[in-house]
């Protein structure tokens, strides 16, 4: 398996590795000063001494308290799509580790279709999202939430904008707040950046308006439900399960299982990967697992690294997420004698009160 710095601290985060008495004492040391900022602009909206700006549509946030994959980006697609039915929804991403410049506005899906072919130039979950929207929903890429949701409103005549994250980002006036909690993980050890997953205090759960809980096949979920119940928000469940495998290049779904004994090679570049490998392992014997930093862009020589650790385990079979296929295509589409396959999951929420 391996292992890269980011995932070593994630590992911290969430109690899996001891970090040490030196690492603990100057992650403690950032922590401090980092939660001193953090309060602080906190304070500063507060007291409306700095001021959320508001535009002429209402904004959803589809928003979590950690950094990683916390699994937005399946809600913020049922979100848009639900209220696509009766008026014209924007997405607004900021458009993370993209080759485009997210200074100004990208429409990367207008109501026509799709402006960009690949991944990389987008951002991979912005493309996602562009994939999977209906008609009637536009999506765009800006670190400025603000500068998006004016163009989505003034050029395509959005009515409600959604946020896919954005919970920190302060600039915008939000309507409704809806924050993402992965089942699991939830907020870790409970500590700040960098010496925790947090990127908000806890006290900040006050601004949400609605709580989802993310499923990633948790046995228990009845017990993260109780759990989510003390904050005392409108409370959802959200359930991924996997649909079906199909082929990156060919896009043909794959019916029959690959043969357990060959195995298979898993990959992916996404915020938690451990619920991703555990849907793989209820129905193929994987012999590596080779996990990147999240929303990573990957290169010629990440594909020989995957191909080399094929070779090694005598296997020519590959499988990764819907995101990271994304960014895939133009570096696989030409290679032959190895299978890159995709695992694509369904999404199902769930009111609980």
């Amino acid at each position: 398996m391996t292992v890269n710095i980011k995932n070593y601290f994630q590992d911290i985060h969430y109690s899996r590795q001891n970090a040490g008495f030196v690492l603990n004492f100057g992650l403690t040391f950032f922590e401090f000063f980092y939660g001193v900022v953090i309060n602080f602009k906190n304070f500063l909206y507060k007291k409306e001494i700095l001021k959320e700006k508001k535009v002429n549509a209402y904004v959803i946030c589809v928003g979590n308290l950690t950094t990683g994959g916390v699994g937005k980006t399946p809600i913020v697609i049922e979100l848009a799509n639900k209220i696509a039915k009766e008026k014209k929804v924007a997405v607004i991403s900021r458009g993370y580790q993209a080759r485009l410049s997210n200074k100004y506005p990208n429409v990367i899906k207008d109501f026509k279709g799709l402006k960009y072919e690949n991944g990389l130039l987008c951002g991979d979950e912005p493309y996602q999202l562009a994939k999977k929207v209906l008609k009637n929903v536009v999506v765009l890429t800006c670190k400025n939430r603000y500068l998006a949701a004016q163009e989505a409103i003034i050029k395509y005549g959005c009515e409600v904008i959604v946020l896919d994250d954005g919970f920190s980002n302060r600039k915008i006036k939000k309507d409704k707040i809806i924050l993402a909690i992965d089942s699991k993980m939830r907020f870790g050890n409970n500590c700040l950046l960098p010496k925790g997953p947090l990127r908000e205090p806890l006290n900040q759960i006050k601004r949400a308006d609605e709580i989802i809980i993310v499923n990633k096949g948790d046995v228990e979920i009845k017990e993260a439900l109780v759990w989510a119940e003390k904050f005392n928000l409108p409370l959802s469940v959200c359930t991924m399960k996997p649909k079906k495998v199909y082929n990156a290049v060919t896009k043909a779904q794959i019916i029959e299982n690959i043969n357990e004994k060959q195995g298979i090679i898993a990959f992916c570049a996404i915020g938690q990967p451990e619920q991703f490998y555990s849907f793989l392992e209820e129905k193929y014997i994987l012999l590596d697992k080779i996990s990147f930093d999240d929303h990573h862009n990957y290169s010629k020589d990440d594909i020989k690294k995957l191909i080399k650790s094929a070779d090694y385990n005598g296997t020519r079979t590959f499988i990764t997420t819907q995101k990271d296929e994304t960014k895939l295509f133009e570096l696989i589409r030409d290679i032959k004698g190895y299978s890159f396959n995709v695992l694509e999951l369904e999404n199902i929420i769930e009111k609980i009160k």
